[in-house]
């Protein structure tokens, strides 16, 4: 099923298999996995303790419990268990929690791109998932960030885009401003909207990269 689920989603999953929790903690010194599917009845340790041992080295990687018993469902947050599911396992649900954990991959691996810019002589790091837009302020750049912050840079509109990792997420939308395409709700021929209402203008010379590229990016 995990695998189905990979296929359908357009990438490779990697399936490991252990026949005990003893095996488990035998061949793993540390957990390199996205997720842990752990059965509560096993043999001699059992899944919760299984989970316990995990949680001595590893307080974040994500484990799933499967079980016919409900009984266990108190220790299973007690470990911090993403997901309780009950036998029979349907594809629908295991798909659910996996599209979960994979749209929470990604928000981590875009946070992780930052920039680093210097606002009145001191430097700041900002992840550029949290930009929503970039402004032109006279002779000064402004960044608006997504907790309705923003910080104010003696940079030009081309210099701060130049230091953008992720160029294929802004587009220009207007000669003063630049938008985070994650960010855009819909876009007309005169404006577009952000998923917190703010509307920016767009330019007539802008809108058809910026209509195709918004196309382009909620495709993929």
């Amino acid at each position: 099923m995990v695998e189905r689920w990979a296929e359908s989603r357009g990438i490779t999953a990697e399936v490991l298999l252990f026949e005990s929790a003893e095996e488990f903690l035998f061949k793993n010194d540390n957990y390199p996995y996205d997720i842990v599917f752990l059965d509560i009845a096993m043999r001699r340790m059992n899944g919760i303790e299984l989970a316990r041992a995990i949680r001595e080295k590893d307080k974040k990687l994500p484990v799933a419990f499967l079980t016919a018993d409900k009984s266990f469902a108190v220790e299973g947050y007690e470990v911090r268990a993403v997901r309780y599911l009950l036998k029979p396992v349907t594809m629908e649900k295991l798909c659910g929690l996996l599209d979960e954990l994979l749209a929470e991959k990604e928000r981590d691996a875009q946070d992780a791109v930052c920039i680093t810019v210097e606002e009145r002589g001191v430097n700041r790091k900002l992840a550029e998932s949290s930009i929503c837009y970039i402004e032109v302020l006279g002779h000064y750049t402004q960044l608006h960030l997504h907790d309705d912050s923003a910080v104010r840079i003696k940079e030009s509109l081309a210099a701060v885009v130049e230091m953008l990792h992720q160029k294929e997420l802004f587009v220009k939308c207007h000669r003063s401003f630049v938008v985070n395409l994650a960010y855009v709700e819909k876009i007309s021929r005169a404006e577009c909207t952000l998923s917190d209402g703010t509307a920016l203008p767009v330019s007539r010379s802008s809108y058809q990269e910026l209509n195709e590229r918004f196309i382009q990016y909620y495709k993929e």
